[in-house]
This record gives C-alpha cells, sequence and structure tokens, in this order.
C-alpha cells in the first residue's frame, strides 16, 4: 500500500510540473505574439510615434532646404556692388595736387583704376563739401570723401542727356538735404580728368568701382546700399550733413 501511494504522487508531480511548464510556455509565446502586434502597429500602438517621427523629419528636411537657400543666394553677390579693387594707400598730398599729372609729387602711377577709388588724396583741409557739382572736381581730392564712406559718382557729360543729369543731381542732393536712412555722404560729378572715364557712369566707393555702359539709376541705388560707408577707413569723418 505505501508503494502505490508513492506511485501516485510521483505521477501528480510530474503532472503538475507539465502544467507548470505549459503555463509558462503559453505565457511566453502571449508576450511574444503581443510584442509582435505592438512592432507591427496591430494594436495601434505605434502609430502616433510614427506620425510625430516624419513630422520631425519634415520639419528637418524644410530647414536644410532653407539653409541651402539662403547660402546659395548670400552667396552670389549683386552684380551692382562693383569691383573689388587693391589698396592704393590713403597717403596724403597738398590740397590743390592733381596726382595723375606727371609733375605732382605722388609717384608713378598711383592710383589702379580710374577714376581712383583709393590711394593719395588732398589733406583734411580739402575735404569736399558733399552734394552735386555742375562743374568737374578734381579726382584726387574726392578721394578723401571716399574715406569718410562717402559715394561719388562720376558721368561723362557727353553721354548723359540733361534728364538723365537732373535724375542723378535730384537723387545725391535728396540724400544729402535729408539723410535717407542716415546716409547724406554723396557728390555726383562729371568727369574732367586727362583721360576719359571709360563709361557714361562710374560710381565709387573707397576701393569698389561700378563702371556702367548706359545710365542706369537701379544699378547706382544698389552699389550705394552694397558699399555705403562699409569699407571706410574713416567712415566717421566729415564734413557733416549741410556743411
Amino acid at each position: 500500500m505505501p508503494r502505490h501511494v508513492g506511485g501516485v504522487s510521483a505521477i501528480l508531480r510530474r503532472h503538475m510540473a507539465k502544467r507548470r511548464t505549459s503555463g509558462i510556455q503559453r505565457r511566453e509565446r502571449a508576450s511574444s505574439e503581443a510584442l509582435n502586434r505592438r512592432l507591427d502597429g496591430g494594436d495601434g500602438s505605434l502609430t502616433l510615434p510614427d506620425w510625430r517621427l516624419l513630422a520631425i523629419g519634415g520639419v528637418l528636411l524644410v530647414g536644410v532646404v532653407i539653409i541651402a537657400l539662403v547660402l546659395l543666394f548670400s552667396g552670389s553677390p549683386s552684380p551692382n556692388a562693383g569691383q573689388a579693387l587693391p589698396n592704393d594707400g590713403n597717403e596724403h598730398v597738398p590740397v590743390g595736387t592733381t596726382c595723375r599729372s606727371p609733375q605732382a609729387p605722388c609717384g608713378p602711377d598711383p592710383y589702379s583704376s580710374l577714376p581712383a577709388a583709393s590711394g593719395p588724396h588732398w589733406d583734411p583741409s580739402g575735404v569736399a563739401n558733399w552734394g552735386a557739382y555742375e562743374s568737374p572736381q578734381n579726382e584726387t581730392q574726392l578721394i578723401h570723401n571716399l574715406e569718410h564712406g562717402g559715394i561719388v559718382i562720376w558721368y561723362d557729360a557727353d553721354a548723359l542727356d540733361d534728364e538723365q543729369v537732373q535724375e542723378l543731381t535730384s537723387y545725391v542732393q535728396g540724400q544729402v538735404a535729408s539723410g535717407i536712412s542716415g546716409r547724406f555722404k554723396f557728390i555726383v560729378s562729371p568727369w574732367g580728368g586727362s583721360e576719359p572715364l571709360g563709361a557714361a557712369v562710374a560710381v565709387t566707393a573707397w576701393r569698389h568701382l561700378l563702371q556702367l555702359e548706359a545710365f542706369d539709376m537701379d544699378a547706382i541705388r544698389a552699389f550705394a546700399d552694397a558699399n555705403y560707408l562699409r569699407h571706410a577707413p574713416e567712415p566717421n569723418g566729415g564734413p557733416a550733413p549741410g556743411a
């Protein structure tokens, strides 16, 4: 009798062990199936994160495109910004000097462009007043105005008609009189140098030059926008407005 009871007990233990093993296996399968459903989105648990990731990716893509466009267009300077020129220095010479004259104490070939945009110029007592001039001014004098951040517009009187000259004059007078956006350092003058100007209009700032074969007021304004005070070594120099 004890032997029989022992055999029954052993059978019961094996049966219970199988049930526990089977339960564990069923729980493992259920857990694995639930995980697969979540990964597959079958229960909708990953639908929202997927849209969020797509939205974030879209925003990042748009940002990259915007940055690329900004770099592309900012890296292309305006054609009306003019040509950058070498620095010909800022030596002072006596008032009344014309440095392109062979007799002038400015050395041979003192300027690397015509008209000049830097180089020897009259001493501080000879800085020109801002404004519109009807008669040709001295190139060597007006270089000092460029050093103070101004814009000097030269024109070939034979290449422009009276209406175009008047438009240039009104533009400069308007800038000088009202200081539009704080800008008043403008000069316009017919060219009177011994050598031809080589352009209908030549616009200068310190070490920058724009030559126009034909009158173009928009190009002149664009050059001023790009270069006014920007490159000058003495941008706070005078004369003051109204001087």
